[in-house]
């Protein structure tokens, strides 16, 4: 099965903060991941500054440029993995956290999610 992560980072993180030690740890980890096929695709995201959000409330879809005042917590990247069940995505999980946690990135909130249907290869 398939799980989505969202990677909510602290709101007060900026990229300064990104420690070289954080970088030196994920790398490994990544590779590990992605050659025993738990990780299927990972990548951070730009500041919502440069996104854009579509609401289709009105029959039209309204197009708006962020930055969003509304928006409490802004997702800094994500994660697919492919695990046997929800047990073993948390355990991956666990294992990306505690990175941060260990490399000065204490806040992090990860939510995961299984991946319903779409086109999900």
């Amino acid at each position: 099965m398939r799980y989505f992560m969202s990677i909510i980072p602290p709101a007060d993180l900026k990229p300064e903060d990104i420690s070289q030690g954080l970088m030196d740890a994920m790398s490994p980890w990544m590779e590990k991941r992605l050659a025993d096929g738990k990780l299927i695709s990972t990548g951070g995201l730009k500041s919502a500054d440069e996104g854009r959000r579509l609401v289709g409330q009105t029959g039209e879809p309204v197009i708006t440029d962020g930055p969003y005042a509304e928006a409490k917590e802004v997702i800094g990247g994500y994660a697919v993995f492919e695990a046997a069940d929800l047990d073993g995505a948390t355990e991956l999980a666990r294992e990306f956290m505690q990175m941060h946690i260990e490399n000065g990135i204490p806040g992090l909130v990860l939510e995961l999610r299984e991946i319903a249907g779409g086109a999900n290869f």
